[in-house]
């Protein structure tokens, strides 16, 4: 069996135990995870790809992660009050800075140079990695006038994605109560970092705001969590429309 990531001392289940072992109660998510003797979770399926690793290896973890103690934000959020909510919510502002430390240099994409592994690009032949945010931007520019050959709008587009230099910085790219882990009142531990990488700073606002879809009062704290960018907000959801 090839282990293209290992972290040092840790002994890798094969992947027949790990079969033998799959049963609908220690599924925790029915794309792809494993819960494996209470100690790591095994994610495996058509949905796990080598880049997450990667993106691991900047954290000192593996693909079979730790298991992480309590549960996600989103089976608890509804019973919170709001003192209990403002809490966690403080917890995760500290938290999210030390991401954005992570120096890379200034290149957009996933780890080691790798290509973005966001759906905005999942289905354009051009994923990068780009050494410009301009770069960036034709993509998902070329990417949207090739699902929309007839709509006319290319430099209407250019005008919307226009070059404003905002800072490259460590993304999640999928922040969601559902990434996020609880113990109690106390943030545990953040999960899926699948499609993270070096994005442009109004990246996480964007991305969370239009995967949560308003589906309860979590996005009032959200914005108060992330650096809010409602104008790129707009542009990446018209994109988005089209491209995912």
């Amino acid at each position: 069996m090839n282990i293209p990531f290992l972290a040092l001392g840790f002994t890798v289940p094969c992947p027949d135990s790990v079969n033998e072992m799959v049963t609908s109660d220690n599924t925790i998510f029915n794309w792809s995870s494993q819960e494996y003797h209470l100690e790591i979770v095994v994610k495996f399926g058509s949905h796990v790809t080598l880049v997450e690793a990667k993106n691991m290896i900047l954290f000192d973890t593996y693909i079979l992660i730790a298991f992480v103690e309590g549960q996600t934000l989103e089976k608890v959020w509804e019973s919170y009050d709001e003192d209990t909510k403002a809490h966690v919510t403080n917890q995760l502002k500290k938290h999210l800075p030390e991401l954005r430390q992570i120096s890379n240099g200034s290149y957009i994409g996933s780890a080691n140079s790798g290509s973005v592994t966001d759906p905005i690009l999942g289905s354009y032949y051009v994923k990068g990695s780009f050494d410009s945010e301009e770069a960036f931007n034709n993509a998902i520019s070329d990417a949207y006038q090739s699902k929309a050959p007839k709509r006319h709008i290319k430099n209407l587009l250019s005008g919307m994605v226009c070059q404003n230099n905002p800072q490259i910085v460590f993304t999640h790219g999928g922040l969601g109560l559902q990434n996020i882990m609880v113990n109690g009142k106390s943030v545990s531990g953040i999960l899926d970092w699948g499609f993270s990488g070096w994005y442009p700073e109004d990246w996480e606002f964007s991305k969370a705001l239009y995967v949560w879809k308003w589906q309860n009062d979590w996005t009032d704290y959200l914005v108060q969590i992330l650096r809010q960018c409602y104008a790129e907000y707009a542009v990446h959801s018209f994109l988005a429309e089209t491209l995912w």
